[in-house]
């Protein structure tokens, strides 16, 4: 054995010498080309990105907002010089207050009831009871921008956007703030109103309000959300042995306003007729009033246009009127009898039973 180092490699069955150099090149040089093609495929795979129907997408060029993108295929450069945010601007989310829905569908089937949604429901109203009040709030992106960089931070290394450069769950801050300024605003409402108030009518106007709000307290924020719909769920007494007394109130306070509305509708449809009818009554009397001046008035015009004729000639027209007159009376007669005055006697000329009449002046009557 030699005493240098050289002989102990040979001992082992490795020897420099026999090594086939030319081949251990190749292999190096094909690991390499492996590790090339498999940084450029990375690579172009990071500049290939597709956005959802219901997203939008925001591109970041060395952490400034570049552009915004709609739904579609589209490409940039390669992490991380761009970065691309998917916000779902289409999309409606829904936070639930004061319940957990386990399952939705048709039989929604709720979480039971914990300490946390107890401490979220039970309020205090403005007449000092105690509610609980279960409410939903429904909200949408309407500015990706804002969404990202007004409220939180989603400049934060993730591991989820190393492979190509994109995020779907990009800032949780948002439905965090919605959820603190929404409890606050319908906290406020409640102890604002009576409990009667807060069971009972007021429930729709709180709602109302409380979008109203909310919405407002969000566009100082600048959060880039627009609130659909607050709707209170249920609200109710907190424990069950006053429930049924407030529900019994409620019972008959819809039966009021049913009774009420009932009694509306039918004045409603009342008093319209009655005043159809006595407007066509006026306008009937307006119409015969004007038809009987009318009348007048040419009967009066007719009449003093006579008279004027009259003072020209009384004997003309005194006799035109006369036999105006006795035209218009002769025209209903059905049977007429005309006596020449130079006849002395005329009964003997009258035939009575046969009810013919006497011939006419000028035919040559008989003695």
């Amino acid at each position: 054995m030699s005493s240098d180092g050289s002989g102990n490699w040979r001992d082992r069955g490795f020897d420099p010498e026999n090594i086939r150099w030319d081949e251990l090149t190749k292999w190096v040089w094909l690991v390499w080309i492996g590790l090339a093609v498999v940084v450029l495929g990375s690579v172009g795979m990071s500049m290939v990105y597709d956005i959802g129907a219901s997203e939008e997408g925001v591109v970041l060029r060395f952490g400034k907002t570049l552009q915004t993108v709609p739904p579609g295929l589209h490409w940039k450069l390669p992490w991380p010089i761009d970065t691309v945010y998917k916000v779902p601007v289409q999309r409606i989310q829904t936070l639930e207050f004061g319940f957990a829905t386990q399952r939705p569908g048709r039989m929604t089937q709720y979480a039971p009831e914990t300490k946390e949604d107890l401490a979220v429901s039970e309020m205090l109203t403005g007449d000092l009871n105690l509610g609980n009040v279960e409410w939903i709030v429904q909200y949408r992106v309407n500015d990706p921008v804002q969404y990202l960089f007004k409220i939180g931070s989603t400049e934060v290394a993730d591991w989820r956007a190393l492979s190509n450069g994109t995020q779907s769950e990009v800032n949780p801050a948002v439905p965090d703030t919605i959820r603190d300024i929404s409890e606050s605003v319908v906290r406020k409402l409640v102890g604002d109103s009576s409990i009667d108030y807060v069971l009972t009518i007021g429930r729709d106007q709180i709602a109302k309000q409380a979008q109203v709000l909310l919405q407002k307290e969000l566009d100082g924020f600048e959060a880039g959300v627009d609130i659909i719909t607050v709707k209170l769920q249920t609200t109710s007494p907190p424990t069950a042995e006053v429930q049924d007394a407030f529900q019994e109130v409620n019972r008959a306070r819809q039966k009021k306003e049913k009774v009420v509305n009932e009694a509306q509708g039918e004045r409603n449809s009342k008093i319209p007729a009655a005043r159809g009818a006595k407007e066509k009554a006026i306008a009937e009397a307006e119409g015969y009033r004007n038809r009987v001046e009318l009348v007048a008035t040419g009967q009066i015009n007719a009449f003093l246009a006579q008279l004027e004729e009259y003072n020209k000639a009384p004997e003309v027209t005194r006799k035109r009127l006369y036999l105006e007159a006795m035209e218009e009376v002769l025209a209903n007669v059905s049977q007429k009898t005309i006596i020449d005055e130079t006849v002395p006697g005329v009964l003997p000329l009258l035939n009575l039973e046969s009810g013919s009449s006497i011939p006419s002046v000028g035919q040559g009557v008989a003695p």
